[in-house]
């Protein structure tokens, strides 16, 4: 993954600010994943506070750092991805997608079953 963030050019501190995120929205308790208006209501505020400068963030060349903004300035849908109920309830709404996710789940199973077996003989 850091090599496609590599290739981008995209900083790193970019990266360190959604493992972040991901941390949080993981370890929130199970009352903030209950649909889209728990979402909403009880959702865990973001670690920086408005109006922090986000170092290390800017992909413009010549332009300031982009600022935090506050909470409620952010669309809906951003507190729903790291959120895995509502992943799953939007992937179980297209099925060809569901379906082409898991051909590829059981596809790099294989695989890697397959290279294991080639290293054992």
């Amino acid at each position: 993954m850091m090599a496609y963030y590599a290739r981008r050019k995209l900083p790193t501190s970019c990266l360190c600010r959604v493992s972040e995120l991901r941390r949080q929205f993981t370890s929130a308790s199970p009352l903030f994943f209950q649909g889209t208006s728990s979402v909403l209501s009880n959702r865990v505020p973001s670690s920086a506070p408005e109006g922090t400068r986000l170092t290390g963030c800017n992909v413009f060349k010549n332009k300031d750092e982009p600022l935090a903004l506050a909470d409620e300035e952010y669309p809906d849908w951003l507190w729903e991805i790291l959120d895995p109920e509502a992943q799953q309830k939007k992937l179980d709404a297209d099925p060809e997608r569901k379906a082409k996710r898991e051909w590829r789940a059981r596809m790099r199973r294989k695989i890697k079953t397959d290279n294991f077996l080639k290293t054992m003989s």
